[in-house]
């Protein structure tokens, strides 16, 4: 796989928050491991007594990012917390870098910038909620009375202690770095609603007649793909096909407006049943699927829906009357149980119902071929 490949990929996913908060904390942990490891070179150069300190805590730290980069792989479910505990870990560095680092020790201008990726990882509520107590480190440190006794009384040097020219640079770098990842995320949460807005809608048309907003064969395929991949929850599947009787006539005749008035209210009807899957198979053909089902039943769900139909009236034309065919079909959900399957063998039951006449209701049985049931 190439590199291209793997970027294309990864770019492509880092709007799906399952997939780019796990990939920002791996991320962040190595930033943090590097930038740590870098930017103490000139801490151990100028404080040389205190150099053990601060091997101990970078070998700490970059021991907990890889424990962290690791629990993030294996175990992505949990992610944010380890990412959690990446930023615990980042206030706790921060901490340390006020405390002892002084101008000289700017690593900690590296860890007063790591915080505000805590808004693209965590998004902005629990951005703010983190970068809080790392602004708090830095207000106690650097503009209360604890910074005098840290560097008079507790060390007796007030030489090291930060300039108020330096305490200024670092706090409006804080700032700046924090509503940079403010404003970063606020605008990928922005263009991540606009595009599900957007994918939804494209999937709902892609799923659905545009006519009649019933699913289309697309659903319908999904639909018994679905039934197909848990064979063990169902029995059996009926299936009525539904066909309007001489509709070229109805376009003819009345005007494809009004034909669509037609299939709009032929929706509607075929909706009216519960728990029962309708789809536009397209032009004057519907398609209704029913799980676990008994024979009799679908046959009087397929008598009411010719019967309602048949009965329908229309504001526009008070005399027209149309009818439908219908064809059923029940087969158990199977190792041969395939969407092409199913239709095959409702429209079968669908013809037969046209050719002995119309306005009736046609059961196709697998093995003992078709039996016609003609009420009117």
């Amino acid at each position: 796989m190439s590199i291209k490949t793997v970027t294309n990929r990864i770019t492509d996913n880092l709007l799906n928050d399952d997939f780019r908060q796990p990939f920002l904390i791996i991320v962040l942990s190595i930033l943090l491991s590097v930038i740590s490891l870098i930017s103490a070179i000139p801490h151990f150069i100028d404080a040389p007594d205190n150099t053990y300190v601060l091997a101990i805590l970078l070998s700490v730290c970059s021991f907990l990012s890889l424990v962290i980069i690791l629990l993030t792989i294996f175990l992505r479910k949990y992610h944010k917390i380890w990412g959690h505990l990446l930023m615990a870990i980042i206030i706790a560095l921060f901490g340390y870098c006020c405390w002892d680092g002084g101008p000289q020790g700017f690593i900690h201008i590296w860890v007063l910038l790591v915080p505000a990726f805590s808004f693209v990882v965590f998004g902005i509520y629990e951005g703010f909620i983190i970068c809080i107590p790392t602004l708090i480190l830095m207000i106690l440190f650097f503009w209360t009375p604890l910074n005098d006794y840290l560097y008079i009384v507790l060390r007796g040097h007030a030489d090291q202690a930060p300039s108020v020219d330096f305490k200024l640079r670092m706090t409006l770098v804080y700032l700046v770095a924090l509503m940079v990842g403010f404003l970063a995320e606020l605008l990928r949460h922005v263009a991540a609603r606009r595009l599900k807005e957007f994918t939804d809608h494209y999937e709902y048309v892609s799923m659905h007649d545009s006519l009649t907003n019933m699913a289309n064969q697309n659903l319908l395929a999904r639909y018994l793909q679905d039934i197909s991949d848990n064979q063990d929850k169902y029995h059996n599947l009926g299936c009525l096909f539904v066909d309007v009787d001489a509709f070229k006539n109805v376009n003819d005749s009345y005007g494809h407006l009004f034909g669509n008035a037609v299939l709009v209210k032929i929706s509607e009807i075929l909706s009216d049943e519960k728990n029962a899957f309708v789809c536009r198979w397209g032009g004057d053909e519907f398609v209704i699927c029913m799980v676990d089902i008994e024979e009799d039943r679908l046959m009087r769900i397929g008598e009411k829906y010719r019967a309602t139909i048949s009965a329908c009236s229309f504001d526009e034309h008070p005399d027209f009357h149309i009818t439908v065919s219908i064809g059923a079909v029940i087969l158990p959900i199977d190792e041969s149980f395939n969407f092409n399957h199913v239709l095959d063998l409702a429209d079968k039951a669908n013809r037969a119902a046209k050719n002995k006449g119309k306005d009736n209701v046609s059961l196709a049985r697998i093995k003992s071929g078709i039996k016609q049931v003609n009420k009117k």
